[in-house]
């Protein structure tokens, strides 16, 4: 009986000074950030970029747990925590750079990247109790990506295109024309198993770039082998 005594009054020690109101507010922050990471994850999940939800949820949870350390640590040791804080921008510098990669002329994951770094602000900002700005950046973020993606914004967006066809100076003509295009950004010829002279030709076309017009274009030129988008037109 002794021993239990005891042991309840060295547990009751243990949990002396604790504060319980601080603790919960630090918890809401982190809560928070996650929720406002998993709404911004919601929007790249809906267009099948390379993060989504989960990575997003994370990465505000993440650097608001974080930042509230740096704080509970700046208290502690005066100021030194600071540090911590610091390093979240970097680590989250290196995981945008794994999510962007080059392929064809043509740069993938950029926007993905700066998302992320965003979020990771944005979920420093709410460890930091800064709520206001944190649900605003959100917002901010979100609708400039659906404004970004809407109709007017798309149709003068860049396009892209790989076009694959065999070569000869008639067909080559044929495809400036149509696509209203003046020149080729890459140019590469390759000689193929039964002697034909490939080309991969990354074009900008200028007209007739919509899927149905450009399956027509396949359809009606024996010469032409695919044509791949590098970019949603």
């Amino acid at each position: 009986m002794n021993w239990l005594l005891a042991f309840a009054d060295n547990g009751f020690n243990f949990f002396e000074g604790f504060d319980w109101r601080t603790e919960l507010v630090y918890l809401f922050r982190i809560v928070l950030a996650g929720i406002l990471g998993f709404l911004i994850g919601v929007e790249r999940s809906h267009r099948q970029k390379e993060a989504g939800m989960g990575t997003h949820f994370t990465v505000g949870l993440a650097s608001a747990l974080f930042t509230v350390i740096s704080l509970k640590i700046g208290e502690i040791a005066n100021g030194d925590g600071a540090r911590v804080a610091a390093q979240v921008v970097t680590g989250i510098g290196f995981l945008g750079a794994g999510i962007i990669f080059f392929r064809r002329e043509n740069l993938h994951g950029l926007t993905t990247a700066a998302i992320i770094w965003s979020t990771s602000a944005i979920g420093m900002a709410c460890g930091a109790g800064m709520y206001i700005v944190s649900v605003s950046g959100t917002a901010l973020i979100i609708v400039l990506q659906l404004i970004l993606h809407t109709a007017p914004f798309k149709r003068h967006g860049q396009r892209l295109l790989l076009v694959r066809f065999y070569h000869s100076d008639e067909f080559q003509k044929t495809l400036q024309l149509y696509f209203g295009i003046t020149q080729f950004h890459r140019y590469k010829v390759t000689r193929t198993a039964d002697g034909k002279l490939q080309v991969d030709a990354v074009i900008r076309p200028n007209q007739n770039y919509h899927a149905e017009k450009i399956n027509n274009f396949i359809e009606n030129n024996d010469a032409m082998i695919s044509i791949e988008r590098l970019e949603d037109l």
